[in-house]
């Protein structure tokens, strides 16, 4: 009993020390662009959109429907539409860019962050990526080992916002947008990356307005199309806007600089062309923990198990059968054949069984024979000597039976009454 409670508290004890040196341990983090609202890992949005719903209360809210469902639900009133993913190339179809193009028409504002865009998509906005970068997670290790200079983002004066620089490491810089020259929508210039080395000899003049010059050049990594009477800004750079990006410096006056190009619209974040890895990665018991009632459940769930484990560890007694002792039914026997014999109406019957029981006691306890009628004189004379009785009663009564039971002599149930009980005083005279 005392080895089981030991055993099962150091148990406890391992479990509440593990559990404990766990939970203080240094979480590591989790390079996954997910862009989804409940990440909490540095490439999701929960910091960022838990800021933005601050900052713009109200007017700020997420959703999970396509731009067709949206516009569905509303094609009347303006509204600005974020899409942040690390990649649209294949999750936008050309139904997606025919119901935006529809809706910017409008009035409509969209901001599209990603590294790439569909071929619809490029080719209606006359643009084109010059290089895709993916984030790697090594060449960042690197790079900041090295304690080299940021990269940095230039954000191109305009009326309401002066130029400044922003300094972000390159990784998180993401694509070059550039502009085709064969065909001449208006754009607008909204922000360059720093400076790479080019050479002007592969340069093509046909494919971008801004044709490099010898040694630095920005490419382009935000800029805007008018649309109808909407606008349809595009950025290249979708890890700014994530954890990470908002708390990394001075970046997120970079990105609230870009959303109040949105002309302070009700802004919709949708998370309809994001890739759900992380609802796959998600934890149940993160879910559970989220929520108090939930949480409480699980606690108290967990306490219930412990005890109910603590208690039941202990070794049990197997339960003793009860055995009852054995009854004496020859009463109930007595009973039974007494009412049978009674029912059939054969008196004679029973006194003839009687008499075998009587002679078999007097044979044992006097050893004396009944049965044998040349003994009789022997027999009366020792019956009377033992049990003190007359031996002129015990010969009458002898007699009277021995016509019932040799000479087929019928009695009533009086006579019956009358020979049984005159055995029975003959028998507890002897036994007593």
């Amino acid at each position: 009993m005392k080895g089981s409670r030991l055993f099962v508290s150091v148990i406890v004890a391992l479990l509440a020390l593990t559990f404990a040196i766990d939970y203080n341990m240094p979480q590591k983090f989790v390079w996954t662009p997910t862009f989804a609202h409940h990440d909490d890992q540095p490439l999701g949005c929960q910091l960022f959109d838990s800021l933005l719903a601050a900052s713009i209360p109200g007017k700020y809210s997420l959703s999970n429907k396509t731009l067709y469902q949206l516009n569905e639900e509303d094609s009347v009133s303006r509204r600005a539409i974020l899409i942040i993913a690390d990649d649209l190339e294949y999750t936008f179809t050309k139904l997606d860019v025919a119901t935006m193009l529809r809706m910017a028409e409008r009035g409509c504002r969209f901001l599209l962050v990603s590294r790439d865009y569909n071929y619809t998509m490029k080719d209606t906005l006359s643009i084109h990526i010059d290089y895709y970068s993916a984030l790697n997670m090594d060449n960042l290790k690197r790079y900041g080992a090295k304690i080299l200079k940021k990269d940095t983002v230039f954000w191109i004066a305009d009326s309401v916002y002066p130029a400044r620089n922003y300094p972000v490491y390159s990784q998180f810089v993401g694509s070059g947008i550039y502009v085709s020259k064969k065909n001449a929508l208006p754009v607008r210039y909204i922000a360059e990356s720093g400076g790479v080395e080019v050479d002007t000899d592969n340069a093509n003049e046909d494919d971008s307005t801004k044709v490099p010059t010898a040694g630095l050049y920005r490419p382009t990594i935000a800029l805007a199309r008018p649309w109808g009477k909407g606008e349809i800004i595009l950025s290249a750079s979708p890890y700014l806007f994530s954890n990470y990006g908002v708390l990394e410096g001075n970046v997120s006056e970079y990105v609230f600089r870009l959303l109040s190009q949105l002309d302070g619209l009700p802004i919709t974040r949708t998370e309809a062309y994001v890739e759900q890895t992380a609802e796959t990665e998600r934890s149940p018991l993160r879910g559970l923990l989220e929520h108090p009632p939930l949480r409480w459940a699980l606690y108290l769930t967990t306490l219930t198990i412990l005890l109910f484990m603590f208690f039941t560890a202990r070794r049990r007694q197997r339960a003793i059968p009860v055995i009852r002792p054995p009854q004496n039914r020859s009463l109930e026997f007595i009973e039974l054949i007494g009412t049978l014999y009674y029912q059939r109406k054969k008196p004679d019957d029973l006194v003839r069984k009687k008499f075998t029981y009587f002679a078999e006691t007097l044979r044992r306890e006097a050893q004396v024979d009944v049965e044998e009628a040349t003994e009789d004189e022997r027999t009366f004379a020792r019956l009377a000597r033992k049990s003190g009785m007359e031996q002129e009663g015990i010969a009458t009564l002898v007699r009277q039976v021995r016509l019932v039971v040799y000479g087929g002599r019928t009695v009533n149930d009086e006579q019956m009454k009358r020979c049984i009980d005159g055995m029975n005083e003959i028998v507890k005279k002897l036994t007593s």
